[in-house]
């Protein structure tokens, strides 16, 4: 596979690896389509992907998981070494292999994982995929290009970053009766970081909504628990809310908490998306605050696109309750957090290292 000469350096440039007609074809078809964006490589595997990342400055990398010549744990080692501030999505249709693999390269370095159509998965659709994939393109290339020191013109991707963020809101300080946590693109990283330094005196219940398909919200909660050694699992409709508990949105589901004769339990929906997303952290949000009071909830929004969470952050800080959000720097997109932080909804903005510290002394009224 030879690479594109016909590139412009303003663009974002991107690279696809391997070779398959169900996916790779795909991914090259709507990147050759997309403004912005220079189909600049195509490797046939991680080999070939890692030589042509020493040759050219590649922004995001788009790997066929599936494909036959993919050997992802040290492709994902290879390229990192290459460039360690490398963007690299996952693509594949769904298997069991292909989602255990992928849960294995989110842990390991890549930022999001996107499922592809097939004929055995008629409920994906084509647009939805085609959406994501551009999407990704351009946010992630934008993200590249912030941590690099390379001089380039800037790339029409502005509408996922956020302009300064107002002054941030004066914290009252409260003991939290629940934490909530919103995270998507570079989250699974992201989470294993923060619980594995989370302080296991944090006693309140945790809600979690990480964007994931499903299928794969079990696994990265099992990750976290056998990782961090916090209990950490998908809510369950109707489960008991119990104090020191992480519950998960399972994908495909919104989860929330309603009132039961018992105390608080676990809601989950399959109501329509919101933000382009099921799971959302709007719903959970508005069920934390319905149930528990805003004055009573510390929310925290990790690295993501989008602004997912944005109005659950509002109606939180306007409600007296705690809303911190990851920093720039260290957040691999900064588009969920950084929308908060842009609408001034925020009591801190700080980086992954200092967020569950921040969290340890906020559950104690500190």
């Amino acid at each position: 596979m030879a690479d594109s000469t016909a590139t412009s350096p303003g663009n974002i440039q991107a690279m696809v690896v391997g070779a398959s007609d169900v996916v790779a074809r795909r991914i090259k078809s709507v990147l050759g389509d997309l403004k912005g964006v220079d189909l600049a490589a195509e490797a046939k595997d991680g080999v070939d992907a890692v030589s042509r990342l020493r040759r050219r400055a590649i922004d995001v990398i788009f790997i066929d998981i599936g494909d036959t010549n993919a050997k992802l744990a040290t492709d994902l080692s290879r390229l990192l070494k290459v460039d360690a501030h490398a963007q690299i999505v996952l693509v594949a249709t769904l298997t069991f292999a292909n989602v255990k693999n992928a849960m294995a390269g989110l842990v390991a370095g890549a930022a999001e994982f996107v499922q592809a159509p097939s004929r055995h998965t008629p409920h994906i659709a084509e647009a939805e995929f085609t959406r994501q994939i551009a999407d990704l393109a351009l946010a992630l290339g934008r993200a590249r290009r912030d941590k690099g020191q390379r001089v380039i013109a800037p790339p029409p991707a502005a509408r996922f970053e956020h302009p300064t963020p107002k002054d941030l809101r004066k914290r009252r300080l409260h003991v939290p009766k629940a934490i909530a946590i919103a995270s998507s693109t570079g989250g699974p990283q992201a989470l294993l970081s923060l619980f594995n330094d989370l302080p296991r005196e944090v006693v309140q219940p945790i809600f979690l909504t990480q964007h994931m398909p499903a299928g794969f919200t079990a696994a990265l909660s099992d990750h976290i628990k056998r990782r961090t050694g916090w209990h950490c699992s998908e809510g369950k409709d109707g489960e008991a809310v119990k104090g020191g508990q992480i519950y998960m949105a399972p994908g495909d589901y919104h989860m929330t908490v309603r009132r039961a004769a018992s105390g608080p339990v676990v809601a989950t929906d399959q109501g329509p998306e919101e933000s382009y997303c099921r799971p959302s952290a709007e719903p959970m949000m508005r069920g934390l605050i319905d149930v528990y009071g805003a004055d009573n909830v510390l929310f925290v929004v990790l690295t993501g696109m989008g602004s997912d969470g944005k109005a659950g952050a509002k109606a939180v800080a306007d409600g007296g309750g705690t809303v911190v959000v990851q920093d720039k720097e260290t957040s691999v997109v900064w588009g969920m957090p950084g929308a908060v932080a842009a609408a001034g909804d925020c009591h801190a903005i700080l980086p992954l290292s200092d967020i569950p510290g921040f969290i340890a002394q906020a559950a104690r009224g500190k």
